[in-house]
């Protein structure tokens, strides 16, 4: 009972400290991709698997009949991971037609941690709101909730569109990789903990993905960092499809002394 009673006076809480969703209801969703993954603790010979992922993409309308994207990954843990610490993250983007963030949604379930982050956009051509391309300017509302450190926001502004860990996805996959040089950087600016960063994203070139079950693909590699004063962070690896979809095939980061958490498709 006594649970109970603080899971109530939490969610209360965490609503008076939220906004409300800039996202209206959706009148009509059609389902564009599910796809699954894999996730390996991977050291020298050692596999292990530690968790799996499931990556939703719907197309919606509201009541005007606007469209949007809403892209959904959901995170668990498994085998030893889910001894030591129980793991249910969701991540949450919506954005429109021209591939721009309108909110952002995390929710963080992570042993006896929780969190909850929401990032509204506002997107600006000439000082006016916007909707279609050719952006000048974003405007970030980050509201967070953090289980025994309550609420806490920031607002930020960029010269660029804002994006998050999620919607940045989405944006890559839909590069024209094609007008591309090997070696080709990119740098998009992200925004996630009440915080904005900036993301380069370094075109590695066309070749071949082999997941752990041995199957080969056709793939483009790409390598992402976020920079700092004295040197880039570890890079993510990631193998896109090299087909129109370009769905993510593998996605790698290094471990300090510990290995690698690797992130293969389920096809």
């Amino acid at each position: 009972m006594h649970k109970l009673l603080k899971l109530i006076i939490i969610c209360l809480f965490f609503g008076m400290a939220m906004p409300t969703m800039a996202i209206t209801k959706a009148e009509k969703i059609e389902k564009v991709e599910e796809l699954h993954y894999d996730v390996y603790w991977h050291w020298g010979f050692i596999w292990k698997k530690a968790g799996s992922g499931v990556l939703n993409l719907w197309k919606e309308h509201d009541f005007r009949n606007n469209e949007r994207m809403h892209g959904q990954l959901c995170g668990r843990s498994h085998s030893i991971v889910e001894t030591i610490m129980k793991v249910r993250d969701t991540l949450e983007c919506w954005y429109d037609p021209n591939m721009i963030p309108i909110e952002y949604v995390k929710k963080t379930n992570e042993g006896s941690y929780k969190a909850v982050e929401r990032n509204l956009y506002r997107t600006f051509t000439n000082g006016k709101p916007l909707l279609p391309a050719n952006v000048d300017s974003t405007q970030v509302d980050i509201y967070r909730w953090r289980v025994k450190k309550g609420s806490d926001e920031a607002h930020h502004s960029v010269d660029a569109v804002g994006y998050d860990m999620l919607s940045i996805f989405y944006v890559i996959r839909n590069l024209d990789f094609s007008q591309m040089k090997v070696g080709e950087k990119m740098q998009f600016r992200i925004h996630a903990g009440v915080k904005g960063k900036w993301l380069h994203v370094t075109y590695r070139g066309k070749g071949k993905c082999t997941l752990k079950n041995g199957r080969q693909y056709d793939a483009l590699e790409l390598e992402l960092t976020f920079p700092s004063k004295d040197a880039d962070s570890t890079p993510l690896h990631v193998w896109l499809a090299a087909t129109p979809d370009h769905r993510p095939l593998s996605v790698i980061i290094q471990l300090k002394r510990i290995g690698a958490i690797q992130g293969e498709i389920v096809e």
